[in-house]
């Protein structure tokens, strides 16, 4: 796994992994549950900057970013909570998830582990769609799995004290063995390096079955070109129902379930659908016999 050593070796043994496929088989699949978190504070507010400056008639996309970047560096931002609109997003988009679970579960079980940012907007998230599952999964947040920690405010997460008061089901041991050993200002090739490192360590290597990563828009794409870089070198087969979907950007509360396939250390296929999608194929698959039945009796008929 040259990309998790080399630019990421402080993350290789993570202390919350207690079930690890040792030796690993030479065949292993895994349903992922990739996630962005709701909208929060803070994207109200970049929103309402870039309306503002097209209102005063900034048309240049460069400058209607800065005026974006600028809000961000508001103190009272730090470590922005859910919005209103956000609480509402996750409940919307736990309800269909819910349903994929009781309807698809030997096709889509239900996570047994939520790996989840330190950042309260991910955390809130995680915790509104899985904590009433039953049973309920184990929350482990991690460092890595963090937005990119441009400096700014809104991306400046809480003390592991503070976060333990305010989401005690969650295990903060990572941050505790780690601290915040991301450097502030990094771009978005730092970030990407922060995704492949942790899909070819941790992720590869965890035994459970299904498994829910609870993350940032930003993450989300450094993975996503990640994946397109393994596409491009011929190691990785990909079946997604976006268009483009390479470059296709995470909306807030966004839930897309990922069928992982593994030969050997080796992520060797990904088949990725919306929740909606994935619940439209469990529901072909059921009605499938009786769709076949109805098709024989017609032509023994006619």
């Amino acid at each position: 796994a040259f990309c998790f050593l080399t630019f990421f070796g402080n993350y290789f043994f993570f202390p919350f992994i207690s079930t690890m496929a040792s030796p690993i088989s030479n065949h292993r699949k895994k349903i992922v549950y990739l996630v962005r978190h709701a909208e929060a504070i803070h994207n109200i507010k970049e929103r309402e900057a870039v309306e503002e400056a097209i209102a005063r008639g900034v048309s240049n996309k460069g400058e209607q970013e800065k005026c974006r970047k600028a809000v961000l560096k508001d103190e009272k931002l730090k470590d922005a909570r859910l919005s209103l609109d956000g609480t509402e997003q996750v409940r919307v988009a736990g309800i269909n998830l819910n349903i994929l679970h009781k309807a698809g579960f030997s096709k889509y079980p239900a996570p047994s582990i939520v790996l989840v940012s330190p950042l309260r907007r991910a955390l809130m998230t995680a915790t509104e769609l899985f904590y009433e599952a039953v049973p309920r999964p184990r929350f482990v947040a991690l460092e890595t799995l963090r937005e990119k920690r441009t400096g700014y405010a809104a991306d400046e997460r809480s003390s592991v004290d503070l976060l333990q008061q305010e989401f005690p089901h969650v295990d903060f041991s990572d941050l505790s063995v780690h601290g915040e050993d991301i450097p502030k200002g990094e771009d978005n090739d730092a970030v990407r390096a922060r995704a492949c490192a942790f899909l070819e360590g941790p992720l590869t290597n965890m035994e459970e079955e299904a498994v829910a990563l609870v993350t940032h828009k930003g993450w989300l794409r450094e993975l996503r070109g990640t994946l397109k870089g393994f596409f491009d070198e011929g190691l990785l087969r990909v079946d997604f129902d976006v268009h483009k979907w390479d470059q296709t950007l995470y909306k807030n509360a966004e839930i897309r379930v990922a069928t992982c396939g593994w030969e050997g250390d080796q992520l060797t296929s990904i088949v990725s659908r919306s929740v909606d999608n994935a619940l439209g194929s469990v529901v072909h698959e059921a009605c499938k016999p009786i769709i076949e039945k109805i098709a024989k009796q017609t032509s023994r008929d006619s």
